[in-house]
Formats: C-alpha cells, structure tokens, sequence
C-alpha cells in the first residue's frame, strides 16, 4: 500500500467516525464513544451472548451524531430510564443491555426481555406515567422478525426504528414514550393504551409520543477507570487473551488488576494505571504513593527475537541507603510514559484494545549492545501525540487514534510525518515467535490476539418466580416472619419480625401468613412465560399494610435470590430480608383447610354453642397444665389464675371483617387475587366474658387488673342519654398451640357508645332507612348486647402478673413483649352420666357409649323404674312407666318379678355437644329386624320395568323392576319411653297425658322403630303390622305414609337441643362424678336424675306456674333448636313421683332443690342387667304355665284347653265368659282393664287395647 494513501485513509476514517463526538473535561481527544456503533441486522440466536445498546433516531436517519441511548440512570437514590447522546454516558455498562427472545406459537409475535448489563434488572415498569425502573410489566414486543434472512424488521435505510409496549391487561398495554421534556433532558414516560393501537401505530409509526427503537452494536468506546474496574470484577480482575502466553508471564491475565486514573478522576475516558489488586489491598493505591504498578519495560523477555518486555514498578522498593526509589507512579523519572495504559472496548463484541502512551523501539536488525533498550542507540520512541498545537495542560497531551490502522515498521521509520502514526506501534499483543513460543509484547495491533473480559452475559438473566399462594416464610435459623401481638395492633402501628416459634402453628395464624401474589398474573396477561418469571409482591395476611414492593427473583445454583427486600414497617426504617435458599424451604404453602376458613386466628364459637355451654381458660405455662382462669373468693371480684377453673358464659358481640381485602367489593384486584388462590376473607368476632348468672361481667377493675364488674346493660333513660358502665369485650386471637389444644391472647376492644338519639339493637345501630328514634323507643327497653365498634382498635391484652405471690388477671399493654395465651374450651365437667364405665361393667374403649341394659334404681325408696302395674293408675290408651319396689311388682303381676331391665341406646352422644349432654333412648320389649337385602329380577337386561301411581310404566334396571322382591334395611323394633308433653299440650293439658287436669305431665311408653338419626312412632296402623309381624315394618312406607296423612310422629334425635323421646342423666354432684371411674362403685358419686326438658329458652329462672290450665311450667314441646337452657337447665322436668304416678317435674322445679330432693324429683343409679331381666310388656301375663295375651280388642288365652275362662271389666261386670276348646284360644273384648279368671282361680289383669 502506498505510504500516503494510508497515511490519508487513516486520516479520514478517524475523522469520519469520532471527530463529531463531543468530548467531556479530560477525556482524551476524538474518543469514539460508540461514534461507530451501527444497527443490529439480526440475531444469531434466541439467547444471543452478545450485548447491545438500545438507540433512538432523534434526527437524521442513521446519522449517529444525533442518536440518543437508553440507559438506567441514578437519579435521587431510585433507578429511572433516561436517553442520553452517546458521549453522555455516565457509565457504559448502564447502556448495554443483554437479551432473551421468547418465541411465541405460530402467529404470534416473539416477546424480548432486556436485561441491563448495569443493575441486572429487565427493562420494566411498575405503572405507567413513570421512568422509574420498576419490576411489574416487562417482555416486549418489538421486532416481528429476527433470525438470518428476515433479520430485525427495526433496521435498514429509512427506518425509524419500532415503538415497544408490554401488555399489562389483555386488552390494554404499558408504552414507552417521550416525556414532556424529552428534547433538553432525554427524560422518557410510560402511557396505558389499547393493544390494538398500539400494535397500529407501531406497524405504521404514526404514535406521535411513542419512542421507536433500534437495536445497536454498541461501537467502541475509551474505559475509565470505574468502568474498567467494573467489567474486571466479572472475570476475577483479569483480562483473557485468545491466545495467550506460552510462559504464563502475561500480567493482564495471570495478575488480579486493579485502575486508577493517569489523566483527570476515575470517571475520566483516558489513560490508566494498573495496579496489582493484591497491592490495593495492602496499600494506600489509591494516592498512587504505593503498590506495585504495570509497565512496557525496556528489558527484553530474552526469548529468540527479543521484544519488549511487561513489568512492575514497586514503588515500596528502597535502594541500598533505604531510601524509596519511586514515591509516586506519577512522578517516576524514568519512563514514565511506560506505565500509562489506554482501554478501548467494544462491548457487542466483548473486544478488548489496549495501548500504551509510550515504549521504545529498536531496529530488529541492527546489533543488540544490552539487556535493556534504553541503552541502545539504534531506537526509536513511539508514543500518542497531539496534532494541534501542544496544549499546556498536561491532562489534554493525549489524542485518540483510531483503532485497526496498521503501518509496516519500515514504513513507519521511513515516514518523515510519523507523530499521527505512533500509536499504531503501541498495542499490547501476543507475538508469535513459533508456535509453542507466545509471548505479550508491544507493537503493531495483531489480528490474531483477541483480548476480552470474557463477559458471559448480564448479572441476573436467569430470573425465576414463586408460584401465588399463602405461605410461611422461614429463615435459614427456623424462624418464621410474622407480625405478632406484641408488635401489631389495628391501628396501622405495624411491624414484622423474624420469630422463633414456641408451641405456636403459623398455619393457624394469618399474622405469620404471607399471601404471594405475581404481578403478571392470569388476569391481566396470557403469557405464560411472562408469568414465569414474573416480580412478585409478598403482603401479610391479617395486616396487609405490611408489604414489599415488587421482588424479582432469580435463580442461582438451585436457589432463589433477592437481596435487599423490604417490607414497609411502620417504622424509621423498613424491614429488610435477603433470600438465598431452595424455594420449598423458605415459602411452606399454607394448607388448604386454612385457607378457606374464614375464621381462622380467632376463636368463634357458634350461637347454638353459646347457648349451650359454659366455658374455661386453661392456662399455657411451662410448668402445669392444671391452671385456669378463676374467680375470687367471697367478696374479691379480682379474677386470678388458679389450679380449680370456674365457669363461664359467653356473649358474642360483632363480626366484622378483617386483613386482607376485607374492605373490597368483588370487583377488586384483592377479590380476583382470592379467587386465584382460592382463599377467602376473614372475620372474627368479639365477646363478653360473663359469670354463669349472666349478672356480671369480666371488666378493667381497680389497679389494672381484670374482675368481674357490673353488666352495661342500661336502660334508655328520660333524658335521652346513655351512661352505661364500660364492660369490656375481647377477641380470642390464637397465640399458640400446644398438644392439639388451640390458646388465645385475650385481647380487648374498645367499646363505642353513642350519646345521640338512636336506638342499637343486639349491639348495631339500626340501618339508616330503618332508624328507631330514641323517641320510638318503650321506656325501660334494655340493651341486649355491648354496642362495639366492628374494626375495634386492640390495645390491652389479658396478663399474668409474676411480680407476686398471686397470679392476678393483669391488663397488660400490647406492646408487653410477652403474651399470656389461654383455651377458651367448654367445660368439660361431667354434668350427665354416660354408660362408658369399665369398671361397672359398662361399655367401653371402642365399644364405648354401645347399648346398655340397665336396672335404674330410686335413691330413697329403693324402687325400679319399670311397667306401670297398678291398674288405678293405668289407661287404656296410654302405656305408662311406673316406679315399684320388686315386692310390689310382684304382687301386682308375679311375672314381673326381676324383670326391670331397659335397653339404653344412644340418641345424640358423639356429635355436637353431644359429649357434654349425652342423649339416649330407653326402650323395652325389642324386637330388632336385620336388614333384607333385595332380591333382583331375574328376566333379561332390558325387559324390567315398575308400575308408578298412575298406573304407568317404566323402564328401569333389575334391582327396581316391578318383579324384583325390595330389601329394607334394619331397624330397632320396641316400646321407647317418652315424655307425654306433646300429647299434653294438644289435649289441653289434661288426662291420659297429664295425671289430673292441669297437674304433672306423665311419662310412658309407645311402640316406634329407631333408624338412622330418627324415631318413627307408630300410629295404629303399623302398630297392628307390628303385632303381626314385625318384619313387615317398612320405613320407607312409614314416611310416605305419614307424609300423605300429615302426621307429626317423626322425631329427629340430631341436634344439641332437648327432645321429648330422649333422655339425659343430670349427675347430682359432677365434681364427684369422676370417682366412679377411679373406685369401680356405684353409688352416691355417680347417681343422677332423669332428665327431660326445658320450659323456656334460658332455663335459668323458675317458669311462673298459673292457677289455670295454661300450658306454661306443666307441660314442655321443647325447641327444635339447641338454646341457652339447652345444657345443664338450672330450671327443668326431671322425673318425680306425684301421688303414685311417675311424671315429670313441672317449670318451677330448681336443679339445686331437685338433686336434694326436696322437690319430688327422683335420683336414680344404673345397674348392670341381662337379657333375662328384661320389664315384662304388661299387654302378656302368664298364670300358672297358661299365658294371656291383651291384643286390640280381644285377649288371647293359650295353653288352657278345657278350662272355662270369666273376663270382667274394671267395674266387676262380665264382659266375656266361654269354656276353652283349644290351647290358643282368642277372645273378644272392649277397650280397657280387664281380669281374667281361668278355672276359677286369681283372675289376672290385662289392658285391652
């Protein structure tokens, strides 16, 4: 090539490409600063490994004076994208952007994520209307082409580039456009447009705002110090020669570099010192007055051709006298020239050029006089050097020669204009001596060196995500992140914790439950690869102020990372958390069952339960599971802590919703989010603590402390006001969980009261289109329940004091570090015998509460409950139960003696309160049918068929044709006894249900069949079927039967509430119940009384008895439904004596005078009995080996052939008289109590029916 040719091509390729590129305080001259970067034809891979610049046209079309670069810029401590010219780069790695192509299905356009080289974060958004960098909305459309051939559809002469959006609904999508002042500042904006439109615009780059894009190589540009630092730190601190030097005597690759700035500060574009790292570290490198420092030696490496030689200047060396031979890099007198460094870099390519601002060269062929070249005279000095006139500041000496110039040495040291030319002599390269012989010199730039960062891609490309779901979050230590009591309260003073469990299961707590959600979600894109690795946002269950912002996770060996996440206490500073752990170790999903129980985290105790129970607080402590809540003693209306627990009632306040989406309609974002996850809302309730009276409440007493205080039940006055005195209502907030026992904190609320003209009824204000106005309102109207506010604000929480030797109720503040938790349990004190006793020979361990046959005998008199003999006492109609010694049994019917036994079973024992109030059905006279399987048709498939009511037929299978022979399934045939109050109440509390008119209501016998959870008693009909055969029965006709009729005669034994065909066994004394299981004894410990039912709801007050036949207080239906007199009534029928007859006792009958008998009611105890000892029906007598059996209207005498037989009625006249001819001989007879005389002897009664 000609020598001035060259010489001008150089010339003009440098000021083509770089001398329009404005240069910053001290960099060096005509620096490239991407001045040749160029458009991006297309990409060699989904995954290409290269990094790029993302440009904007903002003039001429493909005029790089003009462009301007996205970059992630530092802006007020918050990352935001900016577009800046390309010599305005403030950091390079900001500007390069990695990228992943996600191909999408036939048809549809692929989606691009940008990773920026800088941050590692993608290019995203988190709303429109901002440049903030943001994790939300990212994969953009871009380009509709890509590979080789089509190429990117963005490139080529007259085009502008493409706009670039991301869908963040299915409709809708997040663009990028110009901010208002995007002309002086390059500031950029995100507008929410429809998809449609956008995708038009784009096509058609008619958008007036939108940015349109081009992918770039991004040229060459000078490294500063920081920068060079920067891409270091990617591969140890070391460069990577291709190839490299043979000896391992490469510093740039075998030495952990460190820069600092030859020319202007770290961020200045010009020469460089390098330092060894390892110096840094031990050094103050940092003023360049030590370390050890790189140079271009004028030592030979001494192999074959010598060249020059790499070395280091320590300026911590010191000559023979101790003196330091070089204090600073800057100042070194000999060459110093030698140890300045130019970085040129292209980053598309991962290119490396580095230059030396000076070394000497010597002719090869000329003889060698020494080691060193300085000392040679045969040299030339090759260095940068400025065209224009030598400036006089030392930091503008340098100007930048353009890259890939090479000059033949020869014709270099023949040139008479050299000083433009220098430069090309001064690249650091591998020289080739042989092939085994490689060694890193200074010369003309080699084409077979490549240098680079070996840079392998962005930071964080390999970004992952956690599926939506609740879960607990654990540490690497095993605790949990939670929001506990002590730290939270319901008025937005919040904060989260790292917490060590202690017999706690977060699973039952929403405030250690964090809800997951993506921020690219199912409902707003359908991008499944968008949603993979999509930011999520972690918020607390119970208090979802508690929140992140937008976390990006990534993946790193297995293990999800983000560094740095905060949640937003309500505090000075935020909480911060660093994941780096397996994801199924760090977030447990909280179990289904969980999720959907709307009452989760606090105790709710159904209203039916209220009623019905009394309740106990079982104290959590380290030292004995035998504490409860108690009260004082005598006139102390302090409550305690103590190791014997008393009884409670409770009274629910309000339920009000709360944590997450409580206050949302269904249309909100927090209900598509439960509907996704499949959780539902919370809610809890509140409630007064009362004493079983129901006449005080648990209240802040003197000395904050808890005691049992007045109730605030006020009346609403004549003055229009309201001056009740505060009775405190809690929440039951679960705080532990201990051997499959739940404890709570007991957290008070605040009560609200209202002193304006409104009336609150069951604790809420009417309804403002439904006010009752105080002037509405009946003088001496009571309230019925604490007026509380629904979101009440917790501030005090029930304590142990352990300052003393009393362990009082204490009220603690919130923020008490610790928590005392408590059960809230019904009481399990055996008020009613159950039949599971072991050591009495009851059933027990699995067969526990099965069928018993019992003896009950009278506590006083020594009498069994069995038949009524005593026919003074008897009624044609009405099968009563009556209570005789065995002696006057026995006289009254010799074949009754013994037999006294009943069957028990259960009616209502397992389910519900059932434990609590056992129910059962005594029954005698049994005659059980097992099932019958049903017999199938035997035609052929297809021919069966039925006949439906109206004669028609149908095609069934065989198990249902017409010819099939039904099944029925078993059953329990007998006489149950009952309580006549049904029946009393319709006949107007008067005879045969009562014992007199408007007196005590009797108990007796009726024939029914027990199925399933019902009692079906026979009517007339069925009981005829019975008599003939008890196989016969049906259930299922019984039902369409009575259905047809109309006929109440069903009983449903499910339920909580009383019944009048079941009975309990009300203990006379539950405290010493229990000593029966422990001693084997039946007696005084465990006897009891019948227990029937109650007159009115609340059972707790005598029902007024009226001197007229009203129903009230004589005979009880009972309630369909479980009430709050439902268990252990203070007011109630139990069994008793009344002139002879056994009834029940009547409403003003008190449990504390009744089981001290002086109300006339009976205490009973159970015996063990066999079958043998069954109560002998009183409808068959026998006399004498001859059996007379009572039917319906007739008596059957068998066994008496011969023998002349007179039957008289109850008033002595003959109503039948015939001499016997078989041993089976029926007789007819009227209704009612009859004798029957054979062969003159005894006569024996019968009750006709």
């Amino acid at each position: 090539m000609n020598k001035k040719f060259s010489t001008l091509l150089c010339a003009s390729l440098m000021l083509s490409a770089f001398s329009v590129q404005a240069q910053s305080a001290f960099d060096i001259e005509n620096s490239p600063n991407g001045g040749d970067a160029s458009p991006t034809e297309y990409l060699k891979s989904a995954t290409p490994s290269e990094v790029f610049q993302i440009r904007y046209d903002n003039g001429t079309i493909n005029d790089l004076t003009d462009d301007l670069v996205l970059i992630v810029d530092k802006v007020g401590g918050k990352y935001v994208y900016r577009a800046v010219s390309p010599d305005q780069i403030p950091n390079l790695k900001a500007s390069l952007w990695c990228l992943q192509l996600t191909q999408e299905n036939a048809g549809k356009e692929p989606i691009y994520d940008f990773i920026n080289k800088e941050t590692g974060l993608p290019l995203a958004f988190d709303k429109e209307g901002t440049a903030e960098v943001g994790q939300s909305f990212a994969g953009w459309a871009f380009s509709s082409t890509w590979a080789k051939g089509a190429g990117l559809s963005d490139r080529g002469a007259g085009k502008k580039g493409l706009s670039m959006y991301t869908y963040i609904s299915t409709d809708e999508v997040l663009r990028i456009k110009k901010a208002a002042d995007f002309a002086t500042s390059g500031n950029i904006d995100t507008e929410k447009v429809y998809a449609n439109q956008a995708e038009a615009e784009r096509r058609t780059n008619t958008a007036a705002d939108a940015i349109s894009f081009k992918l770039y190589d991004a040229g060459s540009y000078v490294l500063s110090a920081n920068e060079l630092n920067a891409f270091l730190k990617e591969n140890n601190y070391m460069l990577k020669f291709e190839p490299d030097d043979s000896y391992g005597e490469n510093p740039f690759s075998n030495t952990q570099l460190y820069a600092l700035p030859a020319v202007g500060d770290a961020t200045t574009h010009n020469f460089l010192y390098i330092a060894s790292k390892a110096s840094k570290k031990n050094t103050d490198v940092e003023t360049m007055e030590k370390g050890t420092f790189l140079k271009v030696d004028t030592l030979s490496n001494g192999v074959g051709i010598e060249f020059l030689k790499l070395g280091w200047t320590d300026l911590t060396a010191k000559d023979k006298n101790g003196n330091l031979v070089n204090n600073n890099v800057a100042t070194i007198s000999r060459i110093p020239e030698q140890h300045k460094f130019l970085f040129t870099y292209k980053p598309t390519s991962d290119e490396i050029f580095i230059q030396v601002a000076s070394a000497l060269h010597r002719d090869d062929t000329a003889e060698k006089k020494g080691n060193y070249w300085n000392s040679e005279t045969n040299t030339q000095e090759a260095r940068f050097r400025n065209d224009y006139p030598q400036s006089t500041d030392p930091n503008r000496q340098y100007k930048y020669h353009v890259l890939n110039c090479p000059i033949p040495m020869k014709e270099w040291a023949e040139s008479t204009a050299v000083d433009e030319h220098e430069a090309d002599m001064l690249f650091i390269k591998l020289n080739n001596f042989t092939k085994a012989d490689r060694v890193v010199t200074v010369g003309f730039q080699s084409i077979n060196t490549k240098i680079s960062f070996n840079t392998k891609s962005c930071v964080a490309p390999n970004l992952t995500s956690i599926e939506e779901n609740i879960y607990v979050i654990y540490n690497e230590k095993g605790q949990v992140l939670a929001a506990p009591i002590h730290l939270n309260d319901d008025n937005g003073d919040n904060k989260v914790h790292w917490v060590t469990l202690d017999a706690q299961d977060p699973n039952h707590m929403p405030a250690y439950q964090w809800i997951v959600t993506k921020v690219r979600n199912t409902d707003n894109t359908t991008k499944a690869e968008a949603i993979k690795t999509s930011p999520v946002v972690i918020r607390n269950r119970e208090y979802p102020d508690l929140c992140t912002a937008n976390v990006q996770f990534s993946e790193e060996n297995g293990k999800i990372v983000a560094s740095d996440v905060k949640i937003n206490n309500n505090d000075i500073t935020d909480f911060v958390i660093n994941f780096n752990g397996k994801a199924e170790d760090i977030f447990v999903p909280v179990p289904l069952e969980n999720k959907k129980d709307s009452k989760l985290g606090y105790r709710f105790l159904t209203e039916d339960s209220l009623k019905v129970n009394k309740y106990v607080f079982n104290y959590l402590n380290p030292f004995t599971p035998d504490y409860w809540i108690a009260n004082g003693s005598d006139k102390d209306s302090v409550n305690y802590v103590k190791k014997t627990a008393d009884r409670y009632k409770l009274e629910s306040g309000v339920t009000s919703k709360y944590g997450y989406g409580w206050d949302k309609n269904n249309d909100s974002q927090e209900a598509k989010v439960m509907k996704r996850l499949n959780f539902v809302r919370l809610e809890r309730t509140n409630y007064v603590i009362k004493s079983v009276d129901g006449k005080k409440s648990m209240v802040e007493s003197y000395n904050e402390k808890y005691g049992m205080g007045v109730t605030n039940y006020d009346t609403y006055n004549e003055h229009k006001s309201i001056e009740p005195y505060m009775v405190d209502t809690f929440f039951f907030k679960e705080n532990n969980h201990w051997e499959g026992k739940h404890f709570y904190a007991i957290v008070e609320t605040s009560p609200k009261w209202d002193n304006d003209e409104y009336y609150y009824k069951n604790g809420l204000k009417v309804a403002a289109n439904g006010t009752i106005s105080a002037g509405a309102v009946p003088t001496g109207t009571k309230y019925v329940r604490p007026i509380i506010r629904s979101l009440a604000h917790t501030t005090y929480k029930v304590g142990t004091a352990d300052d003393g030797m009393s362990a009082v109720l204490k009220v603690q503040n919130l923020e008490e570090t610790r928590t005392s938790a408590f059960t809230v349990e019904p009481d399990q004190t055996p008020l009613y015998r159950r039949f599971n006793n072991a050591l009495l020979g009851e059933n027990a361990g699995e067969n526990m509460d099965a069928t018993d046959t019992l003896f009950f005998r009278e506590k006083i008199r020594g009498e069994y409950l069995m038949d009524e003999w005593n026919t003074k006492l008897q009624d044609s109609n009405v099968d009563y139960a009556g209570i005789w010694s065995e002696n006057e049994a026995a006289a009254m019917n010799p074949a009754s003696k013994g037999k006294y036994a009943f069957i028990v079973d259960t009616a209502w024992v397992r389910r519900g309160a059932g434990f609590v109030k056992p129910q059962y059905l005594i029954s005698v006279d049994r005659h059980d049918q097992e099932a019958i399987e049903t017999i199938p048709c035997s035609e052929a498939d297809g021919t069966h068929f039925y006949i439906d009511e109206k004669g028609n037929a149908h095609s069934t299978d065989k198990w249902h044709c017409q010819h099939a022979t039904k099944g029925r399934p078993g059953f329990h045939y007998g006489k149950y006894l009952i309580s006549f109050g049904d029946s009393a109440i319709v006949n107007s509390l008067d005879k045969p249900y009562m014992d007199i008119k408007g007196g005590y209501t009797r108990v007796g016998f009726v024939e029914a069949i027990h199925y399933g959870d019902s009692l079906y008693i026979l009517d007339e009909e069925f009981v005829k079927v019975a008599k003939d055969d008890p196989a016969k029965l049906s259930v299922e006709k019984i039902i369409a039967a009575y259905k047809k009729a109309g006929k109440n005669l069903i009983v449903n034994l499910k339920g909580d509430n009383h019944k009048n065909a079941t009975w309990s066994f009300r203990y006379v004394d539950p405290m010493k119940a229990m000593q029966a299981y422990a001693d084997g004894v039946e007696g005084v410990n465990n006897e009891f009384m019948f227990e029937s039912n109650i007159y009115n709801e609340t059972a707790a007050e005598s029902q007024y008895i009226s001197n007229d036949v009203s129903k009230e207080g004589k005979a009880t239906h009972g309630f369909d439904h479980a009430v709050e007199g439902s268990i252990a009534p203070r007011y109630a029928a139990w069994l008793k004596m009344q002139n002879g007859c056994l009834v029940l006792t009547r409403g003003d009958s008190k449990f504390d005078d009744a089981k001290t008998g002086s109300d006339g009611a009976l205490i009973f105890n159970a015996y063990q009995a066999a079958e043998k000892d069954m109560v002998t029906s009183n409808d068959e007598v026998a006399v004498e080996g001859v059996s007379v059996v009572a039917g319906n209207g007739t008596v059957t005498v068998q066994g008496a052939a011969g023998k002349s037989v007179v039957i008289t009625n109850i008033l002595g006249k003959v109503v039948a008289e015939t001499v016997l001819t078989s041993d089976n001989a029926t007789i007819a007879v009227p209704a009612g109590i009859v004798a029957v005389a054979i062969d003159g002897e005894e006569a024996v009664k019968a009750i006709v029916k």
